[in-house]
């Protein structure tokens, strides 16, 4: 769960496993190669899924440029 000012938001573990990687020190083509890697899936697909994830972290204010 990630929880911000007066909310929270439950993650499945996918989206916490891109979470946890959002801590400044990876690109964001370094958290893509790591979870296609780890996922075993094509790094395209990856992209577009955490790409997607993160404007909607971005639209909640949960994460910068």
């Amino acid at each position: 769960m990630l929880l911000y000012p007066e909310r929270g938001l439950v993650l499945n573990p996918t989206a916490a496993d891109v979470a946890k990687l959002c801590t400044g020190e990876h690109t964001v083509g370094a958290i893509v190669a790591r979870l296609a890697a780890q996922y075993g899936q094509d790094a395209a697909t990856v992209e577009r899924e955490v790409l997607s994830f993160l404007a909607a972290l971005k639209e909640r204010g949960l994460v910068e440029d």
